[in-house]
């Protein structure tokens, strides 16, 4: 006779053809298992909350909906009846999911307390021999805990969600949130990688004067003028710097530091390319939905937007000079509405970590830096976090690895 086969992380959800999942304002939750390869639901039931003047849940069911493409079999609650275990355990269409026959997988993520209640209630009374499955999505550690209730699988250990294969990208992340995205044209023509391996640790021996150089092409430099000024630095690799120069003038003549330094972020988030799941840069913002008043709309504008492979949405805004307080205001909450707590808005600044308090009070900083420390103090003041140009890949890095 054959080895009987164990009953792995890759097979032990196979016959699982039913999937409950708690409406949420971060569908993220619900689509990550929903859309993962390894599992193969067949029926998805929502419990959700409608009637509400305050929970539009209906909103985000659609969203979910739309970029799962398929249609749920909604449990439909009242607000009110979300405070009472025995109300959610009358319910009609509740009652009909417990009597079901099949087994079922129950992502409770995004449950509120007596939903999370009631269905521990139900699995324990009228379900304890159904091999059911409680799920839940820990943001922090990107692990799926899953237990089968008759505990047949105890030694059953959490899946690291980030490493497993689901159909992610940035736009179907915004559209979970009810967002859609135009990217502007300055994301066709990205300064070459090549140049920026060898451009950046030039540019990060800030001794050289040649940050200082950029700094003045946002001013009133021409690009001839910067070329002239470019001939007189002791720094190797002229030819390097004269390309990215001549990239950041053919961008836009009035910041082409701005342009360089966004090219310089994304290059830098791209080395993560095995934790980082997409990058956009140059994104604008727009409702998914035709409100009245502001269709069409532009909410904000992104730099540098990536998306890591766990569903994180990171937001790099890059001031090489001056950024207006409600600016730094506007990418805290935009970043929060795109992808709730678990969203990281960061200023990506032209200094060096060293030079930013509170590791120093902007030692040696003359005038010709006014503008970007005042975007240093904005920024602060808003929340979002501040990174020096050197320290993209390593903060990137601890922060993905939460």
């Amino acid at each position: 006779m054959g080895r009987k086969r164990k009953n792995t992380t890759e097979n032990r959800f196979k016959n699982y053809k039913i999937c409950v999942i708690c409406s949420t304002q971060n569908q993220m939750i619900n689509y990550i298992p929903l859309s993962m390869k390894k599992f193969n639901f067949e029926t998805i039931y929502n419990i959700t909350i409608r009637g509400s003047e305050y929970f539009k849940n209906e909103n985000w069911d659609k969203n979910l909906e739309r970029v799962l493409d398929k249609k749920f079999i909604n449990i439909e609650l009242k607000q009110s009846d979300t405070h009472s275990v025995s109300k959610i355990l009358e319910n009609k269409e509740y009652q009909d999911l417990i009597n079901l026959e099949d087994k079922i997988f129950w992502n409770i993520t995004g449950g509120q307390r007596t939903i999370l209640l009631a269905i521990n209630k139900s699995i324990q009374e009228k379900r304890s021999k159904r091999e059911d499955v409680i799920c839940y999505l820990e943001g922090n550690s990107n692990k799926m805990y899953t237990s089968n209730i008759d505990y047949k699988n105890k030694d059953a250990k959490p899946i690291n969600y980030d490493k497993e294969k689901f159909d992610l990208d940035i736009t179907k992340a915004l559209q979970l949130g009810g967002f859609k995205i135009s990217e502007a044209k300055g994301e066709e023509n990205p300064l070459d990688n090549t140049l920026l391996e060898k451009f950046i640790p030039l540019y990060e021996k800030i001794d050289n004067g040649l940050r200082e150089l950029l700094i003045d092409t946002n001013k009133e430099t021409t690009q001839q003028e910067a070329l002239d000024n470019l001939k007189k630095l002791n720094i190797p690799n002229k030819d390097v710097v004269k390309s990215v120069i001549e990239w950041g003038y053919n961008k836009n003549s009035s910041t082409p530091f701005g342009y360089i330094l966004e090219e310089m972020t994304r290059y830098q988030v791209e080395k993560l390319s095995s934790n980082i799941q997409e990058i956009k840069t140059n994104v604008r913002l727009y409702n998914e939905e035709k409100m009245e008043g502001i269709n069409n709309t532009q909410i904000d504008e992104f730099d540098v937007l990536a998306l890591t492979k766990n569903g994180k949405m990171i937001v790099f805004e890059c001031k090489s000079g001056s950024m207006h307080p409600d600016i730094a205001k506007s990418t805290k909450y935009s970043t929060y509405a795109i992808s709730g707590v678990y969203g990281l808005p960061i200023l990506i600044t032209p200094l060096l970590k060293s030079e930013i308090p509170p590791s120093s009070a902007f030692k040696n900083l003359g005038d010709k830096y006014d503008t970007i420390k005042a975007s240093v103090a904005s920024a602060k003041r808003a929340g979002l976090e501040v990174w020096g140009i050197d320290e993209i890949d390593k903060k990137l890095e601890k922060y993905i690895e939460l």
